[in-house]
């Protein structure tokens, strides 16, 4: 009877060592799995933002070497219009001349706006996710209206170029500045964030 009473208590012992390494194993697999996610969630967020970054890169370069030697242009050829309309004199200037100066391509946020419903914005460094919000919210809902209602003003002039051009250029004088003073604007907050650290810290291919 002893030795029954010996016996099932070993291997009660071996079945509670052998549950015990199974939980353990449960928990260590759970916190694996764990570690996977996250690691690829940071992994995901870092691609996100690199790419939010390369694009905002291209939007610089093109305020600076697109958009100002643009706009002086516009604004030479506009302020001349005018005077010459002022002085009652004819000009040999265009609405050709100032097709040309149509803007033709626009500033990007589309990695910003993927990055966003993704969700992976959500796990981002939370400051320089807002500062870049702010950034690309000023340029769609403020700043890029004002070249669409631009490129519009000068298609319109087409009606009443030769007819009655003062309105019209004077309408196209105000929209040019308009520009002007939100470029600079938007300039100096693209020179803010690149200037950060933490935007300087992403590190990208």
């Amino acid at each position: 009877m002893l030795q029954l009473q010996v016996g099932r208590s070993i291997k009660w012992r071996a079945i509670f060592v052998e549950s015990a390494f199974i939980g353990a194993s449960i928990l260590l697999a759970f916190a694996l799995q764990d570690w996977d996610e996250a690691k690829d969630i940071e992994e995901r967020t870092q691609i996100a933002m690199c790419n939010v970054k390369s694009e905002l890169a291209f939007n610089q370069v093109l305020i600076k070497r697109g958009y100002l030697p643009k706009q002086k242009g516009l604004l030479a050829t506009i302020n001349a219009l005018v005077s010459a309309t002022q002085r009652g004199e004819a000009t040999t200037i265009t609405l050709t001349n100032l097709e040309q100066m149509l803007v033709q391509e626009s500033l990007r946020y589309s990695a910003w706006s993927l990055a966003a419903e993704s969700g992976y914005m959500l796990h981002a460094n939370f400051e320089l996710a807002t500062e870049i919000g702010a950034v690309l919210d000023f340029q769609r809902d403020s700043y890029q209206p004002v070249i669409n209602r631009l490129n519009e003003a000068i298609f319109d002039s087409s009606q009443s170029f030769n007819e009655d051009p003062t309105e019209s250029q004077i309408k196209l004088l105000s929209l040019t500045n308009e520009w002007i003073s939100k470029t600079r604007y938007l300039q100096t907050k693209y020179d803010q964030l690149f200037s950060r650290e933490d935007f300087i810290g992403l590190e990208c291919l």
